[in-house]
């Protein structure tokens, strides 16, 4: 069995929408914190817990996540998801000494012993969908690189994972009407991010990039949820996602293997 930690903002949270029917597939399962046990993973994903500390998937709808264990499961087998979320959330706000990093450790960590118990455990992901309030508050390129990397080098020193997994931020500010400043200017510190999740790669081996379709995913209509401020992907955006995220993901565990995807 393999671990999936899913972490982030709104749309690592879920806020489509939408009511999301997908069935439970075989060998998924979700660690809930609050009952401490595994179920079959299904919508809404996530708790709420603490004082806005971590939520799940707005209002009952949907997320990636079923969509992302669904694929991943496919490929790999049986997969455990542990799910630690909070949307509108700056990276300063996820970083050690937190209540939400404290609360964030405590599940991850009994969430990884709880699927130990059953089953033994091949790989951990920590896969984070993260940035569009740094685009808000036009966190710097340098500060967004160097908090990012401390959050990993922070996460290891409390529980092991092979990779932390970006899914790269789609644009955001650009489309905030409420956010201040011209389109250009907007979009730039959209990209600002961007480009900081993706020099995270090239310097340092413990991340990689999974997909950046949301980048395109955030500009198309079709595949927002037109309820929400700004661009925040529908059931429709979050199955795009959540696929090519987890086929690469495992992609990544074959190549390592000698094997190939089928």
């Amino acid at each position: 069995m393999d671990v999936l930690i899913f972490s982030g903002q709104s749309n690592m949270q879920g806020s489509t929408g939408e009511i999301c029917n997908l069935p439970p597939r075989n060998g998924v399962y979700e660690y809930k914190y609050i009952s401490d046990e595994l179920v079959p993973l299904r919508s809404p994903v996530g708790e709420d817990i603490g004082e806005n500390v971590l939520w799940a998937s707005a209002l009952g709808g949907g997320s990636m996540v079923p969509y992302f264990c669904n694929e991943y499961a496919r490929i790999r087998g049986e997969v455990t998801a542990i799910h630690v979320a909070k949307g509108d959330s700056t990276i300063a706000q996820w970083q050690k000494g937190t209540e939400r990093f404290e609360i964030s450790i405590d599940k991850i960590v009994k969430g990884i012993k709880k699927a130990e118990s059953v089953a033994e455990i091949g790989k951990i992901y920590f896969v984070w969908l993260q940035g569009e309030s740094d685009a808000l508050k036009c966190t710097p390129y340098e500060e967004y690189l160097k908090l990012l990397i401390k959050f990993k080098n922070d996460l290891k020193e409390k529980f092991f994972f092979d990779k932390f997994a970006i899914i790269k931020v789609g644009y955001f500010a650009a489309y905030a009407d409420w956010c201040k400043g011209t389109f250009e200017e907007k979009k730039k510190s959209d990209e600002n991010i961007m480009k900081a999740q993706c020099a995270a790669e090239e310097i340092d081996k413990d991340f990689t990039l999974l997909t950046d379709v949301t980048v395109k995913l955030s500009v198309t209509e079709k595949y927002l949820n037109k309820k929400e401020h700004g661009p925040h992907y529908n059931n429709a955006g979050m199955e795009i996602i959540g696929t090519e995220a987890a086929k690469r993901l495992a992609e990544l565990v074959n190549e390592s293997k000698g094997e190939k995807i089928i």
